[in-house]
């Protein structure tokens, strides 16, 4: 039974499935812990279906791999039902209720007004330097002369 049940759905259900796709990337891509059982099981790899959808083929290596990710998001699943960490995502979910978001229009005029003021003081820095440049060479070549 998953504590608070109808509670905090979003953001458990993000957690989760976050969480499981990152044990998922360990075990499926280049280098990851495919790739190092099939190293490890060397000639005694099994090949059980060639094609298999997603994996290429389905090797020992492979269905190890599957139970690693199948227990790994039990673990997660256990882990992220205890009532501390629940809490905290019920939480966040409900203060993320909260937010005032803003609209398209909004991001647009905000990202127009901060990039116009990044330009403008790259502008006046690139300007000040180039002065202070010039300065110290002149101050420099009179008093070396």
């Amino acid at each position: 039974m998953t504590y608070r049940k109808d509670q905090g759905r979003y953001a458990r259900m993000l957690a989760f499935w976050a969480l499981t796709l990152v044990l998922a990337y360990g075990c499926f891509h280049t280098g990851g812990l495919v790739q190092v059982l099939s190293r490890w099981l060397g000639s005694s790899d099994t090949v059980f279906i060639d094609p298999f959808p997603l994996l290429g083929t389905l090797k020992l290596s492979s269905l190890i791999a599957i139970g690693v990710l199948v227990v790994g998001a039990w673990a997660v699943h256990s882990v992220l039902a205890k009532p501390k960490i629940a809490d905290t995502l019920i939480d966040t979910e409900a203060e993320m209720m909260k937010v005032t978001w803003p609209t398209w229009g909004e991001v647009w005029q905000g990202t127009v007004a901060v990039t116009s003021m990044v330009v403008m003081l790259f502008a006046f820095l690139t300007v000040v330097d180039v002065l202070l440049a010039q300065g110290m060479k002149m101050l420099l070549s009179r008093g070396g002369a």
